[in-house]
């Protein structure tokens, strides 16, 4: 982390509530990672959370202005500072020459510089980490190696060692794309969050469908499966939350990832009727409240 070199924007209020402040935080001499904070000042009294986003999207997924659907609204308003980033090569971090070079390892290694960068802006030494889809596989890897800084997990269509449907021949494809980058079609959403509000679904459409170019390299990493090598040095509260919907996530896998953790405090929320992304579908009132019912668990924990 180059603080010298970030950029650290003005607070700014929004709907007279939230506070919001947008950085370009330098990692690297040519990588530069875009991190939306959203809080309510006075409020913001338990642990941070980091948003760790899923491939073919970023950070924005997780503030949906639309049906009620932000996820950060409702973390902000249970009590917690949110700092959500984009991994290099997606959305409006650096882009990288080659989409393939965006692997777990690098955004690994972005996700820990955010987490210096949420201890110099808290001075909190700990963080929760919320991961969906290619974030629920980087997440565990952060964990297990800086075990000191994560204070719990909440992992939201968590894809561990395999996933329930095969993805070979688009793998193939994926390998072919010019210069790595390529494009999620509108109506691989329905796919995704087949519960979701068409408010919802109209809205991923719009900023991640065909217009939006993403790196290829983490669903080439879905095909290098697991990347969590030392589960048993997760030993913070944990929360998995699944669809019966899915297409990648299976009981099997998340049971497995379950047992290898070391962890005295862990939860499966499985919602029948939801897909791939539960923080935005039919149900993703209780997915919220389990979240916050581990925040407050882990800021307990850190008293």
């Amino acid at each position: 982390m180059q603080l010298e070199k970030s950029r650290i924007g003005k607070e700014l209020r929004e709907e007279d509530t939230y506070t919001l402040r947008e950085t370009l935080l330098r990692i690297e001499p040519t990588v530069d990672l875009y991190i939306r904070e959203k809080w309510i000042p006075g409020h913001d009294t338990k642990l941070p959370v980091v948003l760790l986003h899923g491939a073919g999207m970023d950070g924005s997924g997780y503030d949906v202005p639309v049906a009620h659907a932000s996820l950060v609204n409702a973390l902000a308003q249970h009590g917690s500072r949110t700092f959500a980033f984009d991994f290099r090569g997606h959305g409006r971090s650096s882009r990288v020459v080659d989409g393939k070079s965006v692997t777990v390892e690098s955004s690994v290694a972005d996700t820990a510089a955010v987490l210096d960068f949420v201890r110099h802006i808290t001075g909190q030494e700990q963080a929760i980490l919320i991961g969906e889809s290619y974030g629920t596989m980087v997440a565990p890897v952060v964990a297990e190696r800086y075990p000191e800084r994560v204070a719990g997990l909440a992992l939201l269509g968590l894809i561990y060692a395999a996933l329930a449907t095969p993805i070979d021949e688009m793998l193939a494809e994926l390998e072919q794309a010019p210069c790595g980058y390529a494009f999620t079609t509108e109506e691989e959403w329905e796919m995704f969050a087949p519960s979701a509000a068409p408010a919802v679904l109209q809205w991923h459409q719009a900023h991640f469908g065909t217009a939006y170019a993403y790196p290829v390299g983490p669903y080439l990493e879905a095909g290098r499966l697991p990347h969590a090598q030392n589960l048993s040095r997760i030993s913070s509260p944990i929360l998995v939350v699944t669809g019966d919907q899915d297409p990648f996530a299976s009981l099997e896998d998340t049971q497995r990832f379950l047992a290898s953790v070391s962890s005295s405090h862990k939860v499966h929320l499985h919602q029948p009727g939801v897909g791939h992304m539960p923080y935005v579908e039919q149900r993703a009132e209780e997915a919220r409240q389990a979240i916050c019912e581990l925040i407050n668990r882990c800021s307990r924990n850190a008293q």
